[in-house]
């Protein structure tokens, strides 16, 4: 009976991860394959980068991949961690430390790359830079 539990907890998270997966791609066609925060601001996100990384890994170009986003290879791992594990405490202390490197390798971007480098361009388009005249 456990390795029948365990079975079904594993196509639970299985499918929950997948709900997420599509949550997330259908998200991006209502926002017209835009980040939401730079939809609004005109700034990069801190994954900004991260699709265009994601594609160039899967064609197996891992050097553009880590151009367009250093830090693209956490996304399985965190998933697989969540899946197979859940929210225990080490896991929630790993995603802590995740964040943290993701802002850090932000504002390295931001100082080096912002605002002529894709991906870490300036959105003049944005509702923000558009409502204030903001331009960089």
């Amino acid at each position: 009976m456990e390795k029948k539990q365990r079975l079904i907890w594993f196509v639970k998270r299985c499918l929950l991860a997948l709900t997420v997966a599509a949550l997330c791609y259908l998200m991006f066609g209502v926002i017209g394959g835009w980040c939401l925060f730079r939809r609004i601001t005109g700034l990069p996100c801190l994954t900004c980068g991260m699709g265009r990384a994601w594609l160039c890994a899967l064609r197996l170009d891992f050097v553009r991949a880590f151009f367009w986003h250093p830090l693209f290879w956490t996304v399985p791992l965190v998933a697989l961690f969540l899946i197979f594990f859940g929210a225990r405490r080490w896991i929630l202390r790993g995603l802590t430390a995740c964040l943290v490197l993701f802002v850090m390798v932000y504002a390295l971007r931001m100082l080096l790359l912002f605002p002529h480098t894709p991906p870490m361009t300036f959105d003049p388009d944005g509702i923000l830079p558009r409502l204030f005249g903001w331009r960089f």
